[in-house]
């Protein structure tokens, strides 16, 4: 028989419907399909583990006979046992059709097992039609496309987890130019300013604004830099921060109006009297320092993100609790606009009680980057409610969510474990990887082990986003520069060519005189 009809391998030991061990012709890596016949058809798998294995070295204790071993073994064609582990996905016929079917019966031991071949792959990754999109290629099969469905990301939401350097912001780009390609609309939580760069034809950058007069006083004085532990200081804030001071045309002028009114007040107390000399002071900062952010007269800040669009809302200047603050404000305004959208597509009717206005009449994708830092397990924060709000229930209304994070078991288990879909790549610690296991049913513990051997822009895909769980090399979005490591030496080097070249323009000059 010609070695090419010889199959990959042949299943061997204890097989069960959901997965299998088999003995292979060579090195198998794990990612790879495979596919083997079964009483009720022709099964594909994915190789989760893979491990070669010597008769002749197993079981050496010292480093002579480890030698002589070695020279043996070289001469032994059957020394070498290649052993992979495969986690059943279905049969193949009905994965082709697009439907997960799995068997009920094992493949039995001496089934041989083959690759799958290029079209078989093909017709279960690369799906075609409006809600997919392609978003990469299966990394043990280059030439063969996947594809997400955009309608399940968006209805189910998704988690990128990776190490910082792995991707993340990569995937995230491409999310992004997909739902632009698709007309959609998408707010980008951008907390470092990765994105900033983002050019694509429909993305709109928004410098964080928040209007003080639509805060309630704890948010008012965390913007204002007041500490938490102030009591009194935000004990005095809430006395004067009236309806009036909302309204008045110079917001500003009205608080410390308000606050020095409170200083003449005979009523106060010496204690609170010192304590409003303090906030005018805090106040007078904050107007100084942060009127870029904090502003009265921008109205609703909602109104500036632009339906339809890829929406980059920076954040660069915020402190973590500020940009909390602005997370948990346009979550929920856009939750709650979607929730008046949805109400009156199914009705036609809005509310008649309220002077209502629609800003987003079709569904919206909300993406936040650093998630950890916001959505905390440790404590809770407004911006962690209303996320775990929008996982719970955005679905029904259109409002979906994307979190990314490179911290896993920092971030809020609540949330995580309702995230439909998930793309993670290269996690080493153990902390994180234990905690992804527990938050998410999709991850088994043979895929996490190997979650270290991803390179850059490789990512497990899981969920409903695709048809099969996959390993996948995720395309490079070129409309995107940010995210890269910076190059010291480089920049070292034109900083130091720049100042060589002042200097001496600089001599020149000098000589002319």
């Amino acid at each position: 028989m010609a070695s090419s009809t010889l199959p990959l391998g042949v299943v061997t030991g204890k097989a069960e419907p959901h997965k299998f061990a088999f003995l292979a012709s060579r090195g198998v890596r794990v990612g790879e399909y495979v596919t083997t016949d079964a009483p009720e058809g022709r099964l594909l798998g994915l190789v989760e583990n893979a491990a070669v294995t010597s008769s002749l070295l197993d079981g050496v204790v010292d480093f002579r006979t480890a030698v002589e071993a070695k020279a043996v073994a070289a001469k032994n064609s059957r020394d070498k046992g290649y052993v992979a582990q495969v986690k059943v996905l279905g049969l193949l016929e009905e994965l082709k059709k697009g439907s997960q079917f799995m068997p009920s019966l094992a493949p039995e031991p001496g089934a041989d097992v083959d690759e799958a071949s290029p079209t078989e792959l093909a017709k279960v990754f690369s799906k075609e039609g409006r809600e997919w999109a392609k978003i990469g290629a299966l990394l043990r099969n280059r030439d063969v496309p996947v594809s997400i469905n955009v309608n399940k990301m968006a209805s189910r939401h998704l988690a990128i987890l990776a190490a910082t350097g792995s991707g993340k912001s990569n995937l995230l780009a491409l999310i992004a130019k997909r739902v632009a390609d698709l007309n959609g609309t998408m707010l980008v939580f951008d907390y470092q300013g990765e994105y900033s760069d983002l050019r694509l034809s429909n993305v709109v950058h928004v410098k964080a604004k928040i209007n003080p007069r639509l805060l309630d006083v704890e948010d008012l004085a965390d913007m204002l830099d007041v500490r938490e532990s102030a009591e009194k200081q935000r004990s005095v804030l809430a006395k004067v921060f009236s309806s009036q001071v909302r309204e008045a045309p110079d917001f500003w002028d009205a608080l410390v109006g308000a606050l020095k009114s409170y200083i003449g007040d005979g009523e106060a107390k010496a204690d609170d009297k010192r304590v409003a000399e303090r906030l005018i002071e805090i106040v007078q900062r904050a107007v100084r320092r942060k009127a870029a952010i904090l502003d009265p007269a921008i109205g609703d800040p909602v109104d500036h993100i632009q339906p339809n669009h890829i929406n980059v809302l920076n954040m660069l200047e915020l402190t973590e609790m500020q940009a909390s603050i602005v997370i948990a404000y346009y979550l929920g305004e856009i939750l709650e606009d979607r929730k008046r959208a949805r109400r009156y597509r199914l009705t036609g009717e809005a509310d008649k009680d309220k002077d209502e206005k629609i800003r987003f009449v079709s569904p919206v994708v909300f993406a936040i980057e650093e998630a950890h830092s916001f959505l905390p397990e440790d404590r809770d924060t407004e911006a962690k409610y209303i996320a775990s709000k929008i996982a719970r229930e955005g679905r029904k209304f259109g409002a979906s969510l994307i979190v990314v994070s490179q911290r896993p078991s920092r971030l809020s288990q609540d949330v995580l474990s309702q995230m439909g879909s998930l793309a993670v790549s290269r996690i080493t610690q153990p902390k994180d990887q234990t905690y992804i296991i527990e938050s998410s049913e999709l991850v088994t513990e043979e895929l996490v082990a190997h979650l270290p051997s991803l390179n850059v822009g490789e990512a497990l895909l899981l969920g409903q986003w695709v048809t099969l769980p996959s390993v996948a090399k995720i395309d490079r979005v070129d409309e995107k520069l940010m995210g890269a490591d910076i190059d010291a030496v480089d920049e070292w080097s034109e900083d130091r060519a720049s100042k060589s070249v002042a200097a001496e323009r600089t001599s020149d000059l000098i000589r002319e005189d």
